[in-house]
């Protein structure tokens, strides 16, 4: 009895969760989540009763779906005739209606098939015979929706409460009518497919369309305006094109033209605008009208006010219609169209059915377009494709002359910058997306307002390699919220201006400041982190004040337990505690691997989190060299300079494995394998700490890396790339004699002149009896013994009498060097 009472409760409890989710879902809209929480309900409940339940929801919400202006997707259909098939029951009312939509779509996409193919065949028989069955039974339909609508009206009048028979009278009529717009769509494919005389057929068609815009069938449709419309309606936009199609498929073209002309109204939505301009496309190539099909393209004032969507949806749709059309002209402005609207992944695979020869011509649009294509492989780091891509837009920019599209030549170098930022060549980047931004800025704004904000953006990573930048970043960001204020970056470029800006503030009155950002505005969540970010600045300030470190660590709580703040930022107020707790030591290393471990849960699931990951590597890192773990500190070193690649993190990662590599020659010096990396490791780190004059001068650091590689060098024999190196360190500082002594030992026989000079100077300049003199010294008189072995001699004595008790290490060098030359003078 008890199990019992206790399995039921348990029902009612995942009664309760279910219907509080699916609520949930609802409220939200998450139409596919809520689908796929019902499908999951359906196949897990074993109750009889509660799986009906579920498949009529589901029922219901098949038919929602499908009742689409564009068609449900062929899947949806699949799943809903599987849930038909199981509970036949709920075929009834609005899912039977949506299940003969469905059909419809079918067919029309088979027809297009059709066209697609070149129409140059007769039909197939089961496209015929399924457009015949379609237009039967929506006549069966429609005519018992009439006749139940008529048993409804004949019932209210004979019930005093007449609403809710009226309410389901009205359903019944609203499906009939639909019925009706999907009937002269039918009815006007079976006319095109039709061998023989196809008035019989569109005449129904017309009267299809007529029935559903509740029109009289004897009005004169061009005397209607479009006020008499409610082209509100997407449903009755489409049912006016309907009959603008047939009247195009009849050839009487001032009609058609009349009935578009009427959905050109302020009442039709830009949606409904974009498809029209499709449709029309569309009729002419159904009735072999390409030369009026070309027309339509050419209407570029109406093609430009199109969204970037619809203009993408234009252009897939004409590559659809090309093999029918047998025009290179119209699938050449397809394929620029999908370039020029950036549509990359659609290019491709259009790209991929074209023959070699089609696609190599070396024109500017035939270059571009494949140049896209190459630019949008790179994009999912194919490194060969981007070198692909970089070069046949420059060839394109190249070979473009006064007949290229100028717009299109900046598109092309909107391609470009972005190739610029992929290989960190910021400023450049900045100049050109601000170019294009400026000449697009009228014909293209959408794109031109990207490429300003691309800019900005570049400005702010710039800003933050070189400080001395960050005032054209701010300026900038400015530009952009003056100019571009309906942009939907323009609260990103208004924050981000605001966090410029905090740089200058006290940390308190920072805080204050971002505090004031409302829980609604879009930029509430990254506010929270940059409060947190603050803290730490007042915390580096006050770090003996405990309610300092209080304030911070509640900041960061605030980032971790908020829904407004991304994973990013919750992973990176992570950061910021790690960052306060490595400093004690007193803090275990467990909790602090217990944060990062936090941190790298978040960073999972986080999209673009790679610059995250090599953060959360570095904390790690000096985590293990806080422990001296050698050996983790390694292998994490080596991960951060594998992924992060010219982050700020990287230095301090090539500093550990420097160290390991050194301690490796230290113990191993014949170890060859171990020099040639060690020089690898001292090579990018001199890269990174830098090279140039200023950088030198400035950074010990640099010096010092830079110095070892030379070293490393020339143990390896690696003698010119050492000479390079030293040459480098002394065209700075030319007094170093350290510096001058690995340079004339780099010179050897390379420049024995060179060399020889070097020493002579470090002879000069040095103190008597020093390592350096010694050394100098010795130098010269082998310089001297090819030459004039008695003034070699004479300088090895005098070098001996002069530098007084000679040090063991140098008396044995000048013993032997004076025995060498002694056996060289008796032996001649």
């Amino acid at each position: 009895m008890f199990l019992l009472a206790s399995s039921t409760a348990t029902a009612q409890i995942d009664q309760r969760e279910n219907e509080v989710l699916e609520q949930w879902l609802q409220d939200r809209e998450l139409d596919s989540l809520l689908l796929e929480h019902l499908e999951s309900r359906l196949e897990s409940t074993t109750d009889t009763k509660s799986r009906e339940q579920v498949a009529q929801r589901l029922a219901i919400l098949y038919g929602q779906e499908l009742l689409t202006a564009d068609g449900a997707t062929q899947d949806l259909i699949d799943r809903t005739r599987s849930l038909i098939a199981l509970y036949p029951q709920f075929k009834s009312g609005r899912l039977r209606v949506a299940m003969l939509h469905a059909r419809y779509i079918e067919g029309e996409r088979a027809f297009r098939d059709w066209i697609g193919a070149g129409a140059a065949a007769e039909p197939k028989q089961d496209l015929k015979q399924n457009l015949a069955q379609l237009d039967q039974d929506l006549s069966a339909t429609i005519l018992s929706l009439r006749n139940r609508s008529e048993e409804l009206f004949a019932s209210e009048q004979l019930n005093r409460d007449q609403r809710p028979g009226e309410t389901e009278r009205q359903m019944v009529d609203a499906e009939a009518l639909h019925c009706q717009f999907l009937a002269g769509w039918t009815r006007y494919f079976r006319a095109l497919v039709e061998e023989n005389d196809q008035t019989d057929s569109l005449a129904k068609a017309e009267l299809g369309f007529r029935e559903f815009l509740q029109l009289d069938p004897q009005t004169i449709l061009s005397d209607f305006d479009s006020k008499w419309f409610d082209f509100s309606s997407v449903w009755h936009v489409r049912a006016m094109a309907g009959l603008a199609a047939i009247e195009t498929a009849r050839k009487n073209e001032s009609l058609s033209t009349r009935l578009y002309e009427l959905m050109k109204s302020n009442a039709v939505s830009r949606d409904s605008r974009e498809a029209v301009i499709r449709f029309r496309y569309l009729g002419h190539c159904y009735c072999g009208q390409f030369a009026d099909a070309m027309n339509v393209l050419r209407d570029q004032g109406s093609i430009r006010a199109m969204s970037r969507e619809g203009r993408v949806r234009l252009w897939a749709t004409v590559l659809d219609t090309s093999q029918a059309t047998d025009s290179a002209e119209i699938k050449r402005l397809g394929l620029t169209g999908l370039t020029r609207n950036l549509a990359g992944e659609l290019l491709v695979l259009e790209l991929e059915k074209e023959t070699a020869a089609a696609i190599q011509e070396e024109n500017f649009e035939s270059l571009w377009t494949r140049g896209y294509a190459e630019f949008w492989k790179s994009q999912n780091d194919d490194d060969a494709a981007a070198e692909k891509a970089a070069n046949l837009l420059q060839q394109a920019l190249r070979v473009a002359d006064d007949t290229a599209n100028a717009d299109d030549k900046t598109r092309c170098r909107y391609l470009q910058a972005w190739l610029m930022l992929t290989r960190r060549e910021l400023e450049n980047a900045i100049d050109t997306f601000s170019d294009v931004a400026e000449q697009l800025s009228s014909v293209d704004p959408q794109l031109a307002s990207e490429a300003a904000w691309l800019a900005a953006r570049t400005s702010i990573q710039l800003g933050k390699r070189d400080p001395s930048q960050t005032n054209e970043a701010w300026n900038r960001l400015g530009r952009f919220v003056r100019t571009w204020p309906d942009s939907p970056n323009a609260p990103r470029a208004g924050f981000e201006k605001l966090r410029i800006e905090l740089r200058s503030m006290p940390a308190e009155v920072a805080i204050d400041r971002l505090k004031e950002i409302s829980k609604n505005d879009e930029n509430y969540g990254a506010s929270l982190f940059e409060i947190a970010a603050q803290n730490f600045r007042l915390y580096e300030t006050q770090t003996n004040d405990p309610k300092s470190m209080a304030r911070l660590q509640q900041a960061c709580l605030n980032v971790q337990s908020s829904n407004d703040t991304s994973l990013l930022h919750k992973a990176r107020s992570g950061f910021l505690m790690a960052n306060v707790l490595l400093r004690s030591k007193s803090i275990p290393a467990k909790e602090i691997d217990s944060m990062l471990a936090r941190c790298d849960a978040w960073l999972a699931q986080a999209d673009d989190a790679d610059q995250a990951i090599v953060e959360m590597l570095y904390y790690r890192l000096q985590l293990q060299q806080r422990e001296g773990d050698s050996e983790a500190a390694f292998k994490t070193a080596s991960e951060i300079v594998e992924r992060g690649s010219n982050s700020r993190f990287e230095v301090q990662a090539l500093i550990e494995l420097a160290k390991r590599h050194d301690a490796k020659l230290e113990t191993s010096p014949s170890d060859r394998k171990a020099l040639e990396a060690a020089i690898g490791i001292y090579q990018q780190l001199s890269q990174r700490l830098g090279r140039k004059s200023d950088q030198l001068k400035s950074s010990a650091n640099a010096r010092v890396a830079l110095s070892r590689l030379g070293q490393l060098q020339q143990v390896a024999g690696l003698n010119a790339e050492s000479e390079s190196s030293f040459q480098q360190l002394v065209n700075i500082f030319p007094s170093n004699a350290n510096y001058l002594r690995s340079l004339a030992i780099a010179k050897g026989n390379r420049d024995i002149k060179g060399a020889t000079e070097i020493w002579r100077r470090l002879a000069s300049g040095s103190d008597p009896g020093s390592d350096l003199w010694f050394a100098a010294k010795l130098e010269l008189a082998n310089s001297l013994a090819g030459k004039d072995r008695a003034a070699a001699v004479r300088l090895i004595e005098q070098t001996m009498q002069l530098g007084g008790e000679l040090p063991p290490q140098w008396q044995q060098k000048y013993d032997s060097i004076l025995t060498e030359l002694s056996d060289g003078e008796d032996n001649p």
